[in-house]
């Protein structure tokens, strides 16, 4: 254990393109070298929430013999530049990573780590596939950046986004060369902008943010620039190059999550394709949680209406440690926990269990949504076939209700009470019955949709719910897919034909839950879920994306088809040896 904790504050370095980079750097007590880790964050380097609570604490990191660094991402805080997320991370990380070996006080070997933003940069830094780069940490982060950050499955995150853009502004508004009363007038436009988050959110045209382009932060309207997987998407893809991930992750999650489909998507891609050490040890944690709870001071953990009590506790206590001992066993062959395996929450049964690798042994089950005279069904038998009719109309859209969300000041992610979504006349409600025994999932969900529009594009969602006996309907798992995307993110696909059936494969990611015996398995479908994603207004073209007004929206007839040829179907991948 170190006695004295050296911190040199304000260090820079310069990029291969002449930009001032700025770091602070914790050291423990003696010469060294010391084996080191590196955070490159957006926020301020020596903030106390940035710096010691989103993952680990660096006095922590110290106190086992690591060296750490807190370099500020280009275009933030003390950093020179402008900000525009992503597109510098891979060569600023390099750049970060060769300074940080010609340090007296590294030995050579690297870990990284980071949250969200911050786990960006140290996840290009692992895909450079260096060997001094020895293991990583990642926390509630993307990978491709496209799909499962800005965009899913077609349809722009648009919650998120706006949250996203208007919390990052008040620096970008700092850093302008302006009067002092400009910038107060600037600042106050943002608070009010702020406190109207859910307006904000609700605006059309969707590119109708007219602060943004004042203070020249251009990151949101780049995003509407690009709405299909391009190059501009993949020259920072971390999927793409997950054939570079040498270095052993540690991957840490929560079902509720907005980034939670990208952590699975890289555990596929590292099984798949990563060298070895890598491959072999990848290590993926999934508890009960939603972005929020990593940053809750509280020892127990709720998400949403859902208390899950000490055992599913969430934050820098359980990350930190579990991080540490991760970089122990990469960096100073003295860990003693896992080196590989998964250990996720089973929701229902509301306990950790344990797998080497993802998913667990399982059998594809299907449920096939029917039609009764009592509403929807959901049953193991396809029905002879049939049709559901509904009326999606964009400016009256489905609300979103908790969820795999990240949009604190317009409303709160995680488990809420579903059951008023099934009094809307733009939402078919597919139930089961009473189940007469458990049935236990975990893998990936899919609802294999068969639909058609009289829109030439539109979106179809669908929701996975838990019914308790007391009618409590809890939401699971969602997806969408947008029409014109039903073909893959790289192009699109062509308009939808009036009356013309469609499969439409609906992704509602990854989880792990047991529905009880009473309980019943339900299906939602509609056409929007706002404002977790931007509504879809039915038009044949909207060019530059984002530009149609609310004016030009159309209303859409939506069929969905039922049985035979067109069995649409909710895919369970239901344990066995339970």
């Amino acid at each position: 254990m170190t006695e004295t904790i050296r911190i040199i504050r304000g260090l820079s370095m310069t990029t291969r393109d002449g930009i001032e980079l700025t770091s602070d750097i914790y050291l423990p007590d003696g010469e060294g070298p010391f084996p080191t880790l590196i955070y490159r964050v957006r926020g301020g380097r020596s903030s106390a929430f940035i710096a010691g609570v989103l993952l680990l604490n660096p006095f922590d990191a110290v106190e086992r013999g690591f060296a750490v660094v807190i370099q500020e991402v280009r275009g933030r805080a003390g950093s020179a530049s402008d900000w525009h997320p992503f597109i510098h991370e891979r060569n600023d990380s390099e750049d970060c990573l060769d300074w940080v070996l010609t340090q007296a006080w590294c030995d050579g070997r690297i870990g990284v780590y980071g949250t969200a933003y911050s786990a960006v940069g140290a996840m290009q830094m692992a895909a450079l596939g260096r060997e001094e780069v020895r293991a990583a940490v990642m926390l509630g982060t993307g990978a491709d950046y496209h799909n499962g950050w800005i965009y899913t499955s077609g349809a722009f995150e648009l919650g998120w986004n706006v949250y996203w853009v208007y919390m990052t502004l008040k620096e970008s508004i700092a850093r302008l060369d302006v009067s002092d009363a400009e910038r107060a007038s600037l600042l106050e436009r943002h608070s009010e902008a702020i406190r109207r988050a859910p307006e904000m959110a609700a605006r059309l045209p969707l590119r109708d943010h007219p602060l943004l382009l004042e203070v020249g932060d251009s990151q949101y309207h780049e995003w509407l620039d690009h709405p299909e997987y391009d190059d501009y998407w993949a020259s920072f893809d971390l999927l793409k190059a997950a054939d570079r991930l040498r270095a052993p992750t540690l991957s840490i999650i929560g079902w509720w999550d907005n980034f939670a489909s990208s952590h699975f998507d890289l555990y596929r891609a590292i099984q798949e394709r990563a060298p070895e050490p890598g491959r072999s040890h990848h290590r993926l944690i999934i508890g009960p949680w939603e972005h929020c709870n990593y940053v809750m001071s509280l020892s127990t953990n709720s998400t949403g209406e859902r208390e899950f009590g000490t055992e599913a506790a969430a934050g820098v206590g359980v990350s930190g440690p579990l991080a540490l001992d991760w970089f122990d066993r990469w960096l100073n062959d003295s860990g003693t926990g896992p080196a590989d395996g998964v250990r996720y929450w089973q929701i229902g049964d509301d306990e950790w269990r344990d797998c080497p690798t993802w998913p667990p042994e399982h059998v594809d089950q299907c449920w096939y949504l029917g039609d009764s005279t009592d509403g929807g069904t959901l049953s193991a038998e396809s029905p002879n076939s049939g049709e559901l009719r509904f009326t999606y109309d964009p400016l009256d859209p489905t609300p979103t209700i908790g969820s795999k969300t990240l949009m604190p000041t317009i409303m709160r992610a995680g488990i809420f009470d579903r059951s008023s979504i099934a009094d809307r006349s733009d939402v078919l409600i597919f139930d089961s019955g009473p189940l007469n025994s458990t049935v236990s999932v975990a893998g990936r969900i899919k609802v294999q949709l068969w639909a058609s529009s009289s829109a030439p594009d539109t979106d179809f969602v669908a929701h996975l719910v838990d019914v308790d006996p007391e009618g409590y309907a809890m939401g699971l798992a969602s997806g969408i897919v947008r029409a014109r995307h039903r073909e893959g993110f790289g192009r699109r696909a062509p308009n939808l034909v009036p009356g013309q059936p469609e499969c439409f494969e609906i992704d509602l990611w990854d989880l792990a839950h047991t529905f009880k015996s009473g309980h019943q398995i339900r299906i939602e479908v509609a056409s929007s879920d706002f404002p977790r994603f931007d509504r879809n207004l039915n038009v044949e073209r909207d060019e530059p994306y984002g530009s149609t007004s609310a004016a030009e929206a159309m209303t859409a007839e939506q069929t969905i088809y039922l049985g035979g040829e067109c069995a649409s179907m909710l895919v369970l991948p239901v344990t066995i040896n339970e």
